[in-house]
């Protein structure tokens, strides 16, 4: 029986087939412990059992040269209602060396912390860090879950030749409105607009202009993809 219960978690964690992967969802932020308001700012999936580098929208459309940003993998828990979360050093690529920080939620389908390494990378948000943000923690089969109306920057499985939910090994959400950058008289911020395209706006000195920063996933060589979801 114990080598059954081993033999579904690798196949759970690790060796999952494409079309049965599993995804952790942090979708949204709030504020609240009961998440009932309206999302703001960041949330993220994560495949699990991949070791990936979490890398978000700051680092690609400033081209900043902030650290490398770190590495995490997801495991599922054996009752299949929990989860531990690692994050390791940027030289680990395949996260087998002791962790940086380590975190176990022990339920999904609720509203839960973020993990504080989530805002600490400066990747995601120039201005991350501040008071404990909360978002609701679901697990879901094939496709990962994100907060309506967010920009989100994804990452696809390099091996395959489209990208698609079935493939992507994280994505970075941002809800409209969200401010990543304001530091030194400059505001940047994205939004979706009204024909679900990403939209960032840079504002100084009270003037204000955008761009449309979409992409399409193109694999190889590039296997990052930012676009819009409209109610996913």
């Amino acid at each position: 029986m114990k080598l059954l219960l081993a033999l579904i978690l690798v196949i759970v964690n690790g060796y999952f087939i494409d079309a049965n992967r599993l995804f952790v969802n942090f979708i949204g932020t709030y504020n609240s412990e009961s998440c009932s308001e309206s999302p703001i700012g960041t949330g993220f999936s994560i495949a699990l059992g991949q070791c990936v580098q979490i890398q978000g929208i700051v680092s690609i459309i400033t081209n900043n040269t902030s650290p490398e940003a770190t590495n995490w993998l997801a495991t599922l828990g054996g009752d299949g209602d929990s989860f531990t979360l690692k994050e390791f050093d940027s030289n680990d690529k395949l996260c087998t060396q002791d962790p940086i920080n380590t975190v176990k939620y022990n339920r999904f389908d609720t509203c839960t912390l973020q993990p504080a390494f989530l805002t600490s990378n400066s990747s995601l948000l120039a201005n991350g860090g501040g008071s404990p943000v909360y978002s609701k923690l679901t697990l879901s089969q094939n496709a990962p879950s994100f907060a309506p109306n967010s920009v989100i920057v994804g990452s696809f499985n390099s091996n395959n030749t489209v990208c698609d939910y079935t493939n992507q090994n994280y994505g970075i959400s941002y809800s409209t409105g969200t401010v990543i950058y304001n530091e030194n008289g400059v505001s940047i911020f994205v939004a979706c607009d009204q024909v679900n395209q990403s939209v960032l706006f840079k504002c100084q000195d009270n003037e204000c202009s955008e761009t449309f920063t979409d992409t399409n996933c193109q694999i190889p060589p590039n296997d990052i993809q930012i676009y819009c979801n409209s109610n996913n």
